[in-house]
C-alpha cells in the first residue's frame, strides 16, 4: 500500500510513503519484506510501518491498495462476516456484469 499526504488547504509537495507490512510476534511488531502487500489482521484492520514520516498540520490522505491487498482483505472479511460478505459480493458481481457488458459494447462498436 502507498499513502500520499497532501497539505490540507495548502500543498507544498505531496509526501508519498510505502507501507511496510508488519506481523505481531510475542506482542512485538516486526516488519516484513518491504514492497510486499499488507496482510489483513481481521475483517477491518491491517497494520503496517511508515518510515521517515515527519509531518505536522492537517493533510488529505490517499490510500492506494494493491490488488493482492484487496484480495487479502476480502478473504478476511468473508471469514469473519460470511453473510455480509455474500451481500457485498452479490452487489459487486451485478456491478461487474453491467460494467463488463458496457465495456464489451463500447469496444466492439465499429
Amino acid at each position: 500500500m502507498k499513502m500520499t499526504f497532501r497539505g490540507w488547504g495548502r500543498e507544498v509537495k505531496p509526501h508519498t510513503h510505502s507501507v511496510t507490512p508488519v506481523q505481531s510476534k510475542n506482542g512485538k511488531w516486526m516488519p516484513q519484506s518491504a514492497g510486499e502487500p499488507l496482510e489483513w489482521d481481521g475483517p477491518l484492520t491491517a497494520h503496517g510501518k511508515l518510515s521517515n514520516l515527519g509531518l505536522s498540520g492537517s493533510f488529505l490522505v490517499e490510500l492506494a491498495f494493491e490488488e493482492q491487498e484487496i484480495q487479502n482483505w476480502l478473504t478476511e472479511y468473508v471469514k469473519a462476516h460470511p453473510e455480509n460478505a455474500l451481500r457485498v459480493l452479490a452487489r459487486a458481481q451485478a456491478e461487474a456484469t453491467i460494467a463488463l457488458s458496457t465495456w464489451q459494447r463500447a469496444t466492439s462498436s465499429p
